[in-house]
């Protein structure tokens, strides 16, 4: 005989009791469900909404909700934002450009007016000739040209010399063709394109020496 579905009352009958544990077996714990994580404050709600009206992501405001504003989200994907100005190479090599332009082009000798100091610094020391002065002023002049042209273009360093020797010999051909004070010569291209080989020569040292401090496990 089948037992009807619903007592006398209308209510479905108990559920049948579970059969005895057998001994010897480790206990059975409940289960624990974990609270519910707090809803967002109204002040995250306020953020939320004055994110979404604005256009930004919504992540601040994910952040605030869930408790986590201490925590720095970076997006590798997203674009990083642009360096300083003065944190730039191109920007310290064109301001390097103009100094260079300006000394180059300038109508009169730059050192005219320092003859008193040079003919101390030859009465006093021999060695330093005039043209021996120019010549390494020459030379320390384009050091920065080949530490800023090979930093500029790392992959293109083999193209700091003969850029050096084509500036040089335009500021060179200009002088003799534009200027009548200035007195062009083999030898100031000559130093140019040796103080462009010291620069980018010491460039090269100073990479190769961090590298190996900062990596030396990779000797």
């Amino acid at each position: 005989m089948v037992a009807p579905p619903f007592d006398g009352a209308g209510f479905p009958p108990p559920p049948p009791a579970a059969p005895a544990r057998p001994s010897g077996l480790p206990p059975v714990h409940p289960l624990m469900v974990p609270p519910r994580p707090p809803l967002p404050s109204a002040s995250a709600s306020a953020t939320r909404a004055d994110d979404a009206e604005s256009g930004a992501p919504l992540l601040d405001a994910d952040l605030v909700a869930l408790g986590l504003t201490g925590m720095s989200v970076v997006d590798a994907s997203g674009p990083r934002p642009p360096a300083p100005l003065w944190h730039r190479i191109s920007t310290w090599v064109a301001v390097y450009g103009v100094v260079l332009a300006l000394i180059a082009f300038w109508p009169v000798p730059v050192d005219s007016g320092s003859g008193g100091f040079l003919r101390w610094v030859t009465a006093h020391f021999p060695v330093l000739t005039y043209s021996r002065i120019e010549f390494g002023s020459n030379i320390l002049l384009f050091v920065p040209f080949g530490v800023g042209l090979a930093l500029l273009l790392p992959k293109l360093r083999y193209l700091v010399l003969p850029a050096a020797l084509l500036v040089s010999l335009a500021i060179e051909s200009g002088q003799a063709i534009f200027l009548a004070q200035r007195t062009p010569s083999l030898y100031d291209i000559l130093a140019n394109v040796s103080g462009a080989a010291l620069g980018l020569i010491v460039l090269v040292v100073v990479e190769v020496v961090r590298r190996r401090l900062t990596d030396p496990a990779g000797d």
